[in-house]
């Protein structure tokens, strides 16, 4: 059921196959039954929609975030990426704080779709996402500039109604060739 709130490809395709049927029904019988039918179907599926479109998932609400967080680092604005952070992200405050300030960010992307798991049974409700992520930036000091992407696995918990980064975890290990 879920997937059906998260989709308008999904609810308009079952609407345009069901008025395609119900077209053709009436274009063979011509009975008013078969254009009630039409015109239901054309209700309901337009305002399945709009129902669709006002109402945000806790999945959307975290796939909006992450490209919220995108757009701020892509910014250059570290104020405005800490506001994304939850007070116990302490290591992620640590990198935004020490590293955004090193580096002019050209592009901060989100490549193909986030894979969004939501944990609505827990006290407060958290996500993990895992996802592709792309940086280009160029270094302050030297001037050498280009990308950086890894696959990400980010930590959200709810706070005050917006989700928060906890944590992420590289599938490299950056911190660890820094330390060489």
């Amino acid at each position: 059921m879920s997937y059906l709130a998260e989709s308008a490809v999904l609810i308009g395709a079952v609407g345009t196959v069901l008025l395609v049927l119900a077209v053709v029904v009436y274009s063979q019988t011509r009975r008013r039954g078969a254009l009630v039918a039409m015109l239901l179907i054309a209700l309901v599926t337009g305002a399945l929609l709009v129902v669709e479109r006002r109402i945000e998932t806790p999945r959307e609400a975290v796939e909006r975030t992450l490209y919220e967080i995108a757009a701020a680092v892509e910014a250059d604005d570290v104020a405005a990426v800490l506001q994304f952070l939850a007070p116990g992200a302490v290591e992620v405050r640590r990198d935004a704080e020490t590293l955004m300030p090193l580096v002019d960010v050209e592009k901060a992307r989100i490549m193909g779709t986030p894979d969004i798991v939501v944990d609505l049974d827990a006290n407060p409700r958290t996500a993990t996402v895992r996802c592709q992520a792309m940086i280009d930036v160029t270094i302050r000091q030297s001037g050498t500039s280009g990308p950086y992407m890894d696959r990400v696995t980010i930590q959200l918990i709810v706070r005050d109604g917006r989700w928060l980064v906890e944590s992420y975890t590289p599938a490299h290990d950056w911190r660890r060739e820094l330390r060489r």
